[in-house]
């Protein structure tokens, strides 16, 4: 971050993970450098669509896929002209991690589930 006294003011966005059985408890909290340039959520309803019968046109056959997009830019700039000992060895590799766990699932509740 530049000390420059004319520097444009820093606005960093995040995205919070929660947990949807639990209360909305706060699981993890990914921050960004900066806010995404866009984000979008799509709600694709699950139809009959093979069957080809017109009287069940508007049956839905379970839950709407959800589908979010984001676009962000992260880089290390920042962090590395201040020479943060993270940025230097890693770069943007925590950053990217972070966000990636957020596509797969845990595995908590599968070993809680499991019979003893």
């Amino acid at each position: 971050m530049s000390t420059f006294p004319n520097s444009p003011r820093l606005l960093k966005g995040g995205i919070v993970l929660v947990d949807p059985e639990d209360t909305s408890r706060v699981l993890r909290i990914i921050t960004l450098q900066y806010n995404s340039d866009t984000l979008t959520r799509t709600l694709t309803p699950k139809g009959i669509k093979e069957s080809g019968d017109r009287s069940e046109a508007l049956r839905l056959t379970g839950p709407a896929v959800e589908t979010i997009k984001l676009e962000a830019e992260i880089d290390a700039t920042d962090q590395l002209e201040t020479a943060d000992a993270q940025a230097t060895q890693f770069g943007i590799h925590p950053q990217l991690a972070a966000l990636e766990t957020t596509v797969y699932p845990s595995s908590a509740p599968a070993l809680h589930d499991t019979p003893q």
